[in-house]
């Protein structure tokens, strides 16, 4: 079966989702599969097919272009992940900025059979800023190396951004106690409040969304979930910079066990603010950041898009 028809299934109901992750990572996830990868996406394409469509769907000069992409799948257009980062640069302008996403792995997230219910209360992680691995692939790495890339002191799920914003996009990341990555000073906040197209180029972007958990973070104890954050304690270390803060972090057990994720996909497409296409094998998909926001506070009393 493939992903679009299984996907298809998920979402008939949260409820049917919502079991089947439970017996996945129950089950399934400590067996290894090995594939081939296809060669049938060897052939070139425009890159300009995108440059133009997302023009199409909205992005415009002094926009904040909040980019979650597969580079694999854009290797057939010829361009380099440099090629590609100027290219999105040209359509925000000098007055726009790029972001990514550039969440870092750790070592101690390594560990088998501890990614679900770990807790990291007596553990110092070292985060640093320019050279902890990406793990979010190909394009934020290219971007962390970028000269003008400014990157988030926050250690989990910083974004890197270059442009107008990137400098008060990070400026007051790590500035209160008891942080979150999408709280009142992150950078995700920061973007919502710029009403930022999120994009997701090759990538399911229901999946990578990120930007969503603003919803929760800013209702606080309004939240319908209790027991929804772990602590941990980070060193941050940006070239001169080095301090040691406590963070929460939202317990993996959430996203994996009890997020409806074709649920909500399938609602976002319903409503319009997803809006989605395919150019030449490539899927392209956007939304703006605060409708997404919008459409969660509507919902999300009792939890929406996570089921217990």
């Amino acid at each position: 079966m493939s992903n679009v028809g299984f996907n298809k299934i998920l979402a008939l109901s949260p409820k049917l989702e919502i079991f089947i992750r439970k017996v996945y990572w129950k089950y399934l996830s400590k067996i290894s599969v090995n594939y081939v990868r296809s060669n049938k996406e060897s052939y070139l394409f425009d890159f300009n097919k995108i440059s133009n469509k997302l023009i199409d769907f909205g992005l415009k000069k002094g926009d904040i272009l909040v980019l979650h992409a597969s580079y694999d799948k854009l290797k057939k257009t010829g361009k380099t992940p440099n090629d590609i980062i100027n290219d999105l640069l040209s359509l925000v302008g000098k007055s726009g900025t790029l972001a990514m996403n550039s969440a870092r792995s750790f070592p101690e997230e390594k560990i088998k059979n501890n990614y679900i219910n770990a807790e990291y209360n007596n553990q110092t992680t070292v985060y640093n800023v320019r050279k902890s691995r990406v793990w979010t692939g190909v394009l934020p790495h290219f971007m962390l190396k970028h000269t003008k890339s400014k990157v988030s002191r926050f250690p989990i799920n910083p974004i890197v951004a270059i442009g107008n914003y990137s400098d008060q996009m990070m400026e007051n990341n790590i500035s209160e106690d008891f942080l979150s990555s999408c709280g009142r000073n992150s950078a995700w906040k920061f973007c919502v409040d710029k009403n930022a197209l999120v994009v997701g180029l090759g990538t399911d972007l229901t999946h990578s969304l990120t930007i969503m958990h603003v919803a929760e973070e800013l209702m606080g104890s309004k939240w319908a979930f209790n027991n929804w954050f772990r602590i941990r304690k980070f060193r941050v270390i940006d070239e001169n910079f080095d301090k040691t803060i406590s963070v929460k972090e939202r317990k993996p057990i959430w996203g994996s066990m009890h997020f409806a994720e074709r649920t909500l996909c399938k609602d976002l497409l319903s409503s319009g603010i997803l809006k989605t296409t395919n150019i030449d094998g490539v899927i392209l998909q956007v939304l703006r950041a605060k409708e997404l926001i919008e459409f969660l506070n509507s919902k999300n009393k009792n939890g929406y898009p996570f089921f217990i």
